[in-house]
């Protein structure tokens, strides 16, 4: 709730992607912040043609700058990358596993070759909101495989805001992991 607030509150103006989109929640909310262009991405037809209704819903205008690709993520940001295509604001919720055509998607297997394309594809000074659910990795050790994976590059990583704390147990291992990743 609290990353969706801050895309409302900071995608004006911006070009905005959205990876592993789902039903494009972050999409929405960056049409809604005023975002000038936005790239929504998912595997699935059926999530894609979910997202256009959650435009409707919203009552977001259709528009030649809100763009949905039923794609490969992975296949995408490759395009990207020889397109030489970048934005300002690159969101990323990827599952820990999935299927596509194009093959099998696992964040242990895909996590270097994914986040690299994302920064790749970011603008300078623009930002990557990377967030996670994969119970295997706490925040810490996110942060370690994105130094790791990105450690001939210039970027900082700062923390997302606060998750509100109706979101996990208290005193557990937050499931939810979500961090910023600034290109310099």
């Amino acid at each position: 709730r609290e990353n969706r607030k801050w895309v409302l509150e900071n995608a004006k103006d911006k070009k905005v992607l959205n990876l592993f989109s789902y039903t494009s929640g972050f999409s929405v909310l960056s049409a809604l912040g005023q975002a000038k262009e936005i790239d929504t991405v998912d595997v699935s037809q059926n999530f894609i043609e979910w997202s256009k209704r959650n435009f409707e819903i919203n009552q977001v205008l259709s528009s030649e700058s809100y763009r949905f690709w039923v794609q490969d993520c992975l296949f995408f940001l490759k395009m990207s990358v020889k397109k030489e295509k970048k934005w300002d604001l690159i969101i990323c919720d990827p599952p820990t596993f999935g299927r596509s055509k194009n093959g099998v998607f696992q964040i242990e297997k895909n996590f270097d070759e994914l986040l690299q394309n994302i920064f790749t594809c970011t603008e300078k000074q623009g930002r990557i909101l990377f967030s996670l659910n994969f119970e295997k990795w706490n925040q810490q050790y996110l942060i370690n495989k994105v130094e790791k994976a990105l450690k001939e590059k210039k970027f900082a990583i700062e923390k997302t805001p606060f998750q509100s704390l109706d979101f996990d147990f208290p005193h557990y291992d937050h499931l939810m992991k979500s961090l910023f990743i600034s290109r310099l």
